[in-house]
């Protein structure tokens, strides 16, 4: 380590590439650096690395540069090296979707004599390196479907024939192939056609049928009906493509558009590809690492290396610090959407981001299927621990706060808490949740271990004025939590959300059946927590009450056998010796106190 932090402190301040190797003389990583020097030493200085870096700094053995003119050139050495050596600790592109097909467009000669490359159609798991794929289809039937269209829309072949090109197959005779093994058969035809799918697979149907529409109204004025009626079949087939193609938007589309989810250590980017203003393609990766800026500008580097042909626009959430390399690269193309439909589209990606992400985790339940859209729902990303708060007291006595928490959707009664409040003049159940709340976080900055981690959210069983109580406290506390409250209608059951900008109006929850019962779910509960313990300190109360009876007890020393005893039955069944263990109780007392509650 020392040795390669002296190398790297003698690297020019200059853009280029480094490549880093193991013992093996192995390349495990390609990175470029606008500043050389700066950016490797960083690597080997002691201070905060990811679990990957340090990885990758555990198994270097030693490293190489290349000095580039300019970043961009840094970029594209970067990008051809990657794809070159496949290093490691470089991100690595998989197909996610495993089960799910490509549509691959393959080319071969099928006769004997004939010079024609043959476009044949074939459904494939992975993608072949030896043909043009499209997809992944989330439908097999759907990617039959349409390979079936094709085969018939261009009379593409459905046998292996090997013949000398003499005659060619009864397909041909019957009318259900062009006769492609056939001597004469011309190569450009072939390449045509091959041209031709390749544009409707990228989602170009309309110019195609139109084509084709020309040429046959070309042949029925020249009488050539055959030919008209074979071009007719031609459009019926297309026509039956369109089908199994969604349409998005109303507009047409040609467009990329990334999105990101993350939950704790594990990430997931997901691409949704529009030609046309159909969906014809999806990409998803999922990467056990958290996100970083980084790794979204290396997806793209990586996706766009491998996939030479470039949509019209590339929508991303956000501009980063290194996208205007980026459009230097790939011409511009890549921006924020500025349209409601592009923007729509980009939520839809996020969408599904989250969706392969809850699948890769295992996390199919209902419970964390719910949370997600309760995070859509109100406006909030990344909302996984939740805390609500409830007052519960009788005429302002006994007054308690209950708080359940809730972690991926699902109750942890392993982490309640409860609070045990002193009334006090003037206080009302908003002053006395702001207590609830400041005690609990104050233990949290304390070092109790039993008080961490600090929720994502924290709820309030009450309208705007709790919301703002508690906001103050988290804001006291030098910390920042999200607050939102829960309002109740006449049947106090949770009837809308609440948020502490009046600018924002109450999201009403009547909207979406799923939130709705999530959240009454959830103030059930911390409704049930907090009456069940208002209950226990009434119950103990009135049998402390009971002691106060005999001569000699009073409040204070009533208190200390149930903090000792637990319970009236086992001050009952104890002895003498044993309460008289109890400060303040004699012998005397003791069998006093014995001697009343036998009486009962």
């Amino acid at each position: 380590m020392p040795d390669l932090l002296k190398k790297a402190n003698e690297l020019p301040e200059s853009p280029g590439v480094y490549i880093m190797y193991d013992n093996t003389k192995k390349v495990i990583y390609v990175g470029k650096a606008k500043n050389l020097k700066n950016r490797v030493t960083s690597y080997f200085r002691n201070g905060e690395h990811t679990r990957k870096t340090e990885q990758l700094v555990a198994h270097a053995e030693n490293f190489e540069v290349i000095v580039c003119p300019t970043e961009l050139d840094a970029l594209l050495t970067e990008c051809s090296l990657i794809k070159r050596h496949n290093p490691f600790y470089n991100i690595l592109l998989k197909n996610s979707y495993e089960g799910y097909p490509f549509i691959c467009i393959y080319r071969e000669k099928i006769g004997a004599k004939s010079s024609a490359y043959v476009p044949r159609l074939k459904l494939e798991l992975t993608k072949s390196s030896k043909a043009k794929c499209f997809g992944p289809f989330m439908s097999r039937v759907k990617a039959k479907a349409i390979v079936e269209a094709l085969n018939t829309a261009f009379l593409l072949p459905k046998c292996n024939y090997k013949g000398t090109g003499k005659r060619v197959c009864l397909n041909k005779d019957i009318g259900q192939c062009c006769g492609f093994c056939a001597k004469d058969f011309p190569p450009e035809r072939a390449d045509e056609i091959y041209d031709e799918l390749v544009s409707i697979l990228n989602g170009n149907i309309e110019d195609i049928s139109n084509d084709i529409r020309k040429k046959m109204e070309s042949c029925a004025e020249k009488l050539d009906f055959e030919n008209a009626a074979a071009y007719r079949d031609r459009l019926k087939a297309l026509e039956e493509i369109e089908k199994h193609q969604r349409p998005t938007v109303f507009q047409k589309r040609n467009a990329d558009y990334i999105a990101y989810k993350e939950m704790g250590d594990i990430c997931a980017i997901f691409m949704l590809r529009i030609r046309n203003g159909y969906i014809f393609g999806e990409n998803c990766n999922i990467f056990k690492e958290p996100f970083t800026d980084d790794l979204l500008r290396a997806y793209i580097e990586r996706f766009y290396t491998d996939d030479p042909v470039l949509p019209s626009k590339i929508y991303i959430e956000k501009n980063y610090e290194w996208l205007s390399l980026i459009n230097e690269w790939l011409g511009g193309i890549v921006t924020q959407p500025s349209f409601s439909s592009d923007k729509e589209l980009l939520v839809s990606a996020e969408k599904n981001a989250a969706e392969r992400l809850l699948q890769f985790e295992g996390k199919t339940m209902k419970a964390q299927r719910i949370l997600a859209k309760f995070n859509d729902f109100i406006g909030m990303h990344g909302i996984s621990r939740i805390e609500v708060y409830d007052i519960s007291h009788i005429a302002g006595s006994d007054i308690v706060c209950g708080m359940i928490t809730s972690v991926d959707g699902v109750f942890s009664k392993k982490d309640y808490k409860k609070f045990k409040i002193s009334p006090r003049q003037g206080g009302d159940d908003t002053a006395y949740m702001q207590e609830a709340v400041s005690r609990r976080l104050a233990r949290y900055l304390e070092g109790d271990k039993g008080f961490a981690p600090l929720p994502d959210l924290i709820v309030c069983d009450g309208g705007r004025g709790q919301v703002n109580a508690v906001s103050e406290a988290v804001e006291s506390a030098g910390l920042n939590i999200p607050v939102i409250g829960f309002k109740k209608d006449s049947k106090h059951k949770t009837k809308a959300i609440t948020f502490r900008n009046p600018a924002v109006p109450d999201k009403q929850l009547a909207v979406d059946i799923d939130v709705f019962a999530f959240c009454g779910r959830l103030q059930e509960e911390v409704h049930r927590f907090a009456i069940s313990y208002h209950k226990m300190l009434r119950d103990r109360f009135t049998q402390q009450t009971k002691l106060t009876e005999t001569e000699g007890i009073g409040k204070t020393k009533a208190r200390a056998l149930f903090m000792h005893f637990k319970s009236l039955d086992k001050i009952k069944s104890a002895s003498v010796e044993e309460l008289c263990s109890v400060k303040g109780m004699t012998p005397k007392l003791a069998e006093r106190l014995l001697a009343d509650l036998a009486v009962e």
